[in-house]
């Protein structure tokens, strides 16, 4: 009778496919659940709110800046012509338009680091303003020359209106 030989593997474990992939699964964990913790760190969440009650009636309040703005039947056209910046600003009420500087906020739609604001003064031709310091026109020509999505909200000196419009740039020109 002949008797079966039975070879046995002779090659070390770090030799064979299987204990690598078996230690791959957990070792790829480890790595995602470090670049995880990494981003939450470096990224933390901006949009959660603690106090609801007071946000909503801040959303009221920035409601009724609205309705006053459309009350006196503001329109501002933003005219950007190089590096200078231009706004018309029309109404059909009675000295709807007669503030003396106005507020101009620029925030991207995602990045709150990226926001800004300008002070706009009048001149002297009737509703039209420009920038207070000539020296910022560069940086508003800059953001509204990059490719995003913005929101620019326009306020009178007082607080007491804003016209607000989302926009795609680049842009030379927008009406709110």
């Amino acid at each position: 009778m002949k008797t079966k030989v039975h070879h046995s593997d002779t090659k070390p474990w770090h030799k064979h496919r299987w204990p690598w992939i078996l230690m791959s699964v957990p070792a790829i964990s480890v790595v995602l659940g470090i670049i995880l913790i990494g981003t939450a760190l470096r990224n933390p969440a901006i949009l959660v709110v603690d106090n609801y009650y007071a946000e909503g009636r801040g959303i009221n309040q920035s409601l009724a800046m609205d309705h006053a703005a459309t009350d006196r039947g503001l329109e501002a056209m933003v005219q950007l012509d190089g590096q200078q910046l231009t706004l018309r600003l029309t109404g059909s009420a009675p000295n709807a338009a007669t503030d003396e500087a106005l507020r101009l906020y620029i925030y991207h739609a995602t990045d709150e680091l990226r926001d800004k604001d300008f002070l706009l003064v009048a001149t002297a031709q009737n509703g039209v303003y420009e920038l207070a310091d000539a020296d910022l026109s560069g940086s508003l020509a800059t953001l509204l020359g990059s490719q995003g999505a913005w929101y620019l909200e326009l306020r009178g000196a007082d607080n007491d209106w804003r016209l607000r419009q989302r926009v795609q740039t680049p842009l030379t020109q927008v009406t709110l």
